[in-house]
């Protein structure tokens, strides 16, 4: 008998992950069909398809004649070359059928792909690496344009908050005794630190 699997993958931080799994959920919800179940994974898309944990225990279940559902093809493989791999994994070896909601094509098993399929689902593969590598692009230029201007990446380094707390205090008036008292701190770790400070001052000078 026929089973129908839906599979749902997001990969980005905690909230948006989470906005982006309702998401697929609701298209799997409002698609008309009845699922058998449907499996979750929160990994990254660089991750190979066969290489996804979740992915596979998709992949021991299925039959010939199931139907294995995606919200999108952007949530199937890794890149182009993958999404074909995975393709023939599940059209062939399996003998399952892909279905995409978004778009409605469906690649059935155990079939070759005719010559407008493999054009159709080419280019919607094709565009979903652009995209990846276009954000990957433009993220990448932002940062090295931030760099440039001065902006510290990264997030902040306790022992240079500390650092920038121990200046302040001192700059504020407070000596090293009061400052060490205040943060709990050695008295020789704030001398350190403003004989550091000095010399750097020193040195631009």
């Amino acid at each position: 008998m026929c089973k129908i699997y839906g599979y749902c993958r997001v990969s980005t931080s905690e909230k948006s992950a989470k906005q982006d799994y309702e998401r697929q959920r609701y298209l799997f919800e409002h698609s008309g069909l009845q699922f058998d179940r449907i499996f979750e994974e929160h990994i990254s898309g660089g991750v190979k398809g066969d290489q996804r944990q979740e992915f596979n225990k998709l992949l021991e279940l299925l039959q010939p004649t199931d139907i294995v559902c995606f919200t999108e093809t952007s949530r199937f493989g890794r890149n182009y070359i993958d999404c074909f791999e995975m393709l023939d994994l599940i059209t062939q070896e399996k003998g399952a059928t892909i279905r995409f909601l978004s778009n409605g094509m469906e690649l059935k098993g155990n079939s070759h792909l005719d010559p407008y399929q493999w054009l159709t689902i080419s280019n919607f593969f094709i565009m979903d690496e652009f995209l990846k590598r276009q954000i990957g692009y433009n993220t990448k230029n932002a940062l090295a344009k931030k760099k440039e201007n001065g902006v510290i990446l990264g997030r902040p380094n306790k022992s240079n908050a500390l650092k920038q707390t121990i200046i302040s205090l001192s700059e504020n008036g407070k000596k090293g005794k009061e400052i060490a008292e205040e943060l709990g701190i050695s008295a020789a770790t704030v001398s350190r630190i403003l004989k550091e400070k000095k010399n750097e001052v020193r040195d631009l000078q």
